[in-house]
């Protein structure tokens, strides 16, 4: 998805338990395995997001067990902007995001700022 946008620009981007890039990922689980020099696609999306300007919403849960919620902020802090809206679930695990009032309120809050843009 950060790949695509990177090429073509949307009007704003809505990212749920984003990862820095799947090898940090792999890395967290497998740490006794060479996940690195294995993995052939890396899926990058912090790098990828510094240069995509356009309102982003990140949003993630705080008990995410399969995406640190660490990598979550970290690619709410890298996104380019204008506007990065950072929306937490408190206690919601990675299954648990997707479908809630957040959700919502993330696809409002790009939905509004990208009118504005």
């Amino acid at each position: 998805m950060t790949r695509l946008a990177s090429v073509h620009p949307p009007a704003g981007l809505v990212l749920r338990s984003p990862f820095t890039e799947l090898a940090d990922v792999g890395v967290q689980h497998y740490p006794y395995l060479p996940v690195r020099p294995l993995l052939r696609d890396r899926f990058p999306v912090a790098p990828l997001i510094r240069d995509i300007h356009v309102p982003v919403a990140v949003v993630y849960g705080t008990a995410d067990r399969t995406i640190p919620p660490a990598m979550s902020r970290e690619v709410a802090d890298s996104a380019g902007g204008p506007v990065v809206h950072e929306i937490l679930v408190p206690g919601a695990d990675h299954n648990d995001v997707g479908d809630g009032p957040q959700m919502v309120q993330a696809v409002e809050a790009v939905a509004g700022q990208s009118r504005k843009t």
